[in-house]
């Protein structure tokens, strides 16, 4: 495995699990039982570190995005498959990541709330556009104004996450987030099938 690879991925789940902030060159080379030296061959900088594992972590989800987008499931189906792989993808942050990306790293902050707001929306909204098509999605809805109001709903979703008053796990915010939205623009085929198969985003199979 490239040595640029493992330090990348050993980040990523220090960042995840205790924040940026609080991880050090020096954590990561002990864990990982290699010199400082290493990673500097690799790496400029602490920035130049959390730089590359954001645009790793942007190019994963865009392609894993991409794969359930492409698939033959239907709308209801791949908009689960898009959760089910957030919620799995997430259950182990750390809050204290979001704020030290906020506050320490505005740019790359700005680089996700960008890939956010930009071709994620773009995959929900060409998404709701099949579901319109196929008869799971109302008819009198408008796939522009809804994708928009569902990326403000993840919006909203990770400011009560790293509220200081929650209590409730990732997971547990972004179940009901999701099948508030899909209940709304759902018909009643589209509600049946919802029903049916809606416990699949917290599935950890």
């Amino acid at each position: 495995m490239d040595e640029s690879y493992k330090i990348l991925e050993e980040a990523k789940q220090l960042f995840m699990r205790i924040g940026i902030k609080s991880v050090s060159m020096d954590d990561i080379a002990q864990i990982l039982r290699i010199s400082k030296k290493t990673i500097y061959k690799c790496f400029i900088d602490k920035q130049d570190l959390v730089n590359r594992v954001i645009e790793e972590k942007i190019n994963f989800e865009k392609s894993t995005l991409k794969k359930y987008a492409n698939s033959n499931k239907n709308a209801i189906q791949r908009m689960i498959d898009f959760s089910r792989y957030i919620s799995q993808s997430k259950k182990d942050l750390n809050p204290t990541m979001i704020y030290d990306m906020q506050k320490f790293y505005p740019d790359q902050w700005a680089k996700m709330e960008e890939f956010r707001t930009d071709y994620f929306k773009d995959t929900v909204k060409n998404n709701i556009k099949h579901g319109i098509k196929s008869g799971l999605f109302r008819s009198d809805i408008n796939a522009e104004i809804i994708a928009l109001m569902y990326i403000t709903l993840v919006s909203g979703m990770v400011k009560q996450f790293t509220s200081a008053e929650n209590n409730y796990q990732f997971q547990t915010i972004h179940f009901q987030m999701v099948s508030y939205h899909l209940h709304g623009i759902c018909t009643e085929e589209g509600r049946t099938y919802l029903k049916q198969h809606i416990n699949e985003i917290t599935d950890q199979s």
